[in-house]
């Protein structure tokens, strides 16, 4: 069975005046891509007992030249510091990272790799990156710097302050309620 895009009913814009049928139409693609490009990379991961989360604290460590502290980590790959603390303890008992007492300040500590972690790191990336070039072949080079900057954009403005004057969690609905993100 083909996919089939998203489509918002003929009816929305009448039901939602003040929305767009296209640019929700492409905020419901954009989630559905997100989501299938997540779950591949989550199959091809699961050969190496790994999340996609777990993948990318080890690629952000593995390209860093040195131990990161947590907060870093985190900083990098836009999680809190309570999502970074469970994935390094998770890759901490598979034995892929370590902690290591901070040379200057033994209040902190920062994460490194093992050697396994390292090893995995440079088994797994080439593997990710081969199948997300076949998943872009379907468009031309052009088309794909076309889509990189027309997604910079859109995380533009995603990124610019909302309603309410930041960027995360509560927004104003468009007569002023406030409501959590995602509502």
């Amino acid at each position: 069975m083909g996919v089939v895009t998203v489509k918002a009913s003929p009816e929305f814009e009448r039901l939602y005046p003040r929305a767009s049928r296209s640019a929700t139409e492409c905020a419901m693609n954009l989630v559905r891509t997100g989501d299938m490009i997540v779950s591949r990379v989550a199959e091809i991961l699961r050969a190496f007992d790994l999340t996609p989360a777990g993948g990318l604290v080890l690629s952000v460590l593995a390209d860093a030249d040195r131990p990161l502290p947590p907060h870093e980590i985190g900083d990098r790959l836009i999680v809190t510091r309570a999502t970074v603390t469970g994935l390094v303890d998770s890759l901490t008992r598979r034995g892929y990272v370590r902690r290591i007492a901070h040379p200057e300040d033994r209040r902190s500590l920062l994460v490194t790799l093992t050697p396994k972690g390292r090893r995995v790191a440079g088994e797994f990336r080439p593997v990710v990156h081969q199948y997300q070039r076949a998943w872009f072949e379907v468009l031309s080079e052009a088309d794909r710097v076309s889509l990189l900057r027309l997604l910079g954009r859109v995380q533009e403005s995603l990124a610019a302050p909302s309603l309410s004057g930041s960027s995360a969690g509560a927004r104003r609905s468009p007569r002023g309620h406030s409501r959590p993100a995602g509502g």
